[in-house]
Formats: structure tokens, sequence, C-alpha cells
């Protein structure tokens, strides 16, 4: 900004000398380039006594402000450069804001958090359904087009971020496990799924794509229909029975997952994390830790019995294939030197060599 008023200075000064020699035009010229390097400048009466004349401008004269002399002239940036970028970032500075400040303390709020669960504002044992209430309510709130206050865009991923963990299954339960979002390189993300988003890498998130899926299921937008006066050919009855078959298409997977939200739903047997029912902590005999519900549990699965061996090689297997996939995300990593610690590797040759 200094340096905005400097170069208003110069331009006073030569508004002054071409003002003196009578030339309106000019003088004129350079006051008006002055107040919008530095607004504040006290030059109305310069402008004033300017612009009472100005018809008989020079088109010759130079468009910087530098000094005239004999010898060539320094070039300057063009106006509408950096000079135009200064003013109108001081125009926007001294702007009224255009956001509340519940909006503003929304946004510090889940900038702060960094857990999927925290930024939600839900408990670690909360439902789907949990979930996908507080998407709907804080994405409404923090989306860029709602919401213009600083560092709206970022709270606005984090939350598509954190529902999109939270309200898949195996992803949720990875990161209850894991403890963060780490890319998978297994295998190829998914983008869609039934109840739900998988996939971490940055490169396929896309928060407004999750905003469109779960306002709007991924349709496009409201078909219009134009009716035709008078007769209507063969031709156009075809079409128009296509556009309402390729309409019922599109709307017919909407009405399945309506109907498989009503129907009955069974609960997971065990869980690899302690979270809400799943509160009774059990091992393998492999020394794989998982949880169960405490009701009935051992009444349905007894001690030695075969629906509990089952079981718990089930769980073990579960444990295995995480570890496993975790594991190849570090070497990856560590393949392209970002990360040379293999936690999740040395867990599972550990379990592999206590077989």
């Amino acid at each position: 900004m200094d340096g905005n008023k400097d170069e208003a200075v110069k331009c006073v000064r030569i508004g002054k000398d071409a003002l003196g020699s009578g030339d309106r035009a000019r003088a004129l010229k350079f006051f008006s380039k002055a107040r919008r390097l530095d607004p504040t400048l006290p030059i109305d009466d310069l402008l004033s006594t300017a612009s009472t004349d100005g018809e008989s401008q020079n088109p010759s004269s130079p468009d910087d402000c530098a000094a005239p002399s004999d010898g060539p002239q320094p070039e300057m940036p063009a106006e509408g450069s950096s000079f135009a970028s200064a003013a109108s970032t001081a125009k926007a500075r001294t702007s009224p804001r255009s956001y509340t400040e519940e909006q503003a303390s929304i946004v510090r709020q889940i900038k702060k958090q960094k857990d999927y669960y925290q930024i939600l504002g839900l408990e670690k044992g909360c439902t789907v359904e949990d979930v996908r209430k507080a998407y709907r309510k804080l994405s409404l709130k923090v989306h860029p087009d709602k919401n213009q206050a600083p560092g709206a865009e970022e709270s606005f991923k984090a939350v598509s971020k954190a529902f999109q963990c939270l309200s898949d299954d195996e992803s949720r339960k990875r990161y209850d496990l894991v403890g963060t979002d780490e890319p998978s390189y297994g295998r190829a993300p998914t983008r869609h799924r039934s109840h739900g988003f998988d996939g971490f890498h940055d490169a396929d998130f896309d928060a407004d794509e999750i905003f469109r899926n779960f306002f709007f299921s991924g349709m496009p937008p409201a078909t219009t229909f134009h009716f035709r006066t008078g007769n209507m050919g063969a031709r156009g009855m075809r079409e128009s029975g296509n556009s309402n078959l390729r309409m019922l298409i599109q709307i017919l997977p909407v009405l399945i997952l309506l109907l498989l939200n009503f129907l009955p739903s069974s609960d997971p047997i065990y869980s690899l994390s302690r979270s809400y029912p799943y509160e009774h902590k059990l091992q393998t005999p492999r020394g794989v830790n998982y949880f169960v519900k405490p009701s009935k549990f051992e009444e349905d699965y007894p001690r030695q019995s075969p629906e509990r061996i089952a079981l718990e090689q089930r769980v073990e297997r579960e444990y295995v294939g995480i570890l496993t996939q975790n594991c190849r995300a570090e070497l990856q990593r560590r393949q392209f030197g970002l990360s040379y610690q293999t936690p999740y590797c040395d867990m599972l040759q550990k379990f592999d060599t206590e077989a």
C-alpha cells in the first residue's frame, strides 16, 4: 500500500504541473488516477478545477505517473494490472461483510475439530441415521453458496468427508480401528454405495458431488415437459414414450432405496472397536479383541460351540484383512518416501508368527 501512496503523490505532482501549463485534460487524468491509488488524498478541489474544462484531452499524453523529461520515460504497469487490483482489494476490505457472526462461529468450530465424530457433533456409538441427520443440518449451514464466512469451503469439505466415512459400515469400521482416513492402495476406490460413500483419494473426493447425491439422489435437474398443440404423429408418440421410460428408469433406484429403508435390518453381531451397544470385550484364541452386546451373547454363542468358533474365525479374518489393507498403504507410502514407519505391517507379521 505504501507503493500506491507514493505513486499517487507522484500523479498529483504531475497533475499540478499539467494544470499550471493549461492542460486540464491531462491534469484531470492524473488526479483521477491518484484518487484511485489513494482514496484518502485531499484533492477534491484539484479534481473540481480540472474537470471544469476537460474537453481538450491530449491523446498523446502518457498513461503513467512518471515526471516528463527529454529522455525516455520508464514504463509503468498498465492501469488495469497491480494498481487496479490494489484498489479493488482496498474496496473489498472496506465493503460490509456478507456473512453473520453465527455463520463464522460454525465455521470456526468445525475447523477446530479433527475427529470425524466431533466434526458432525456426534458420539462414537451413533447410528447411520444420526450421521445423515447431522450432515443434512451442517452441510446446509456451511455450504459456500449460503455461507460466505472465511473458511466455509474447507469446513464444507470436512463435513462431507466425515459423512463419507461414517455413513459406510466398512469405512467406519476401518476408521474406528485405525483412527485415520489414510488412502488404501489395495483396491480401487468405490465412488458410490447404497448406504454411503467410500474411497478416500483426494483426487476422487468431491464435496459438491456428495451434496448432490445426498439431497437429489444423483438425479439430473428436473425434466421440463413440452406439450405440442394439434395432432402428434407416431414418431412424436414414440419419443414421448421413450422419455417417460427413461424417467422411470432414473427414479427406480430411488424407489428401491426407499423400500429398503423400511425393511427390517439386523445389527452386526460384533465390532472390532468399543462403541455402544458393543461394550462387552472378548478375545479370540489368537488374541484378537472384539466387542459384543452383553445381552444373550453367551446364550447364543456358548464357549467352544461350533457357532462361537466360526464367529471368532470370522473376527480374525476381518482383523487380518484390515491389517493387510493398511500394510499395503504403508508400503506404498514408503516406496514414495512419504513415511518409513510400518506399524500395521509389524502387527500383521507378529500375528502370522504367533499362529
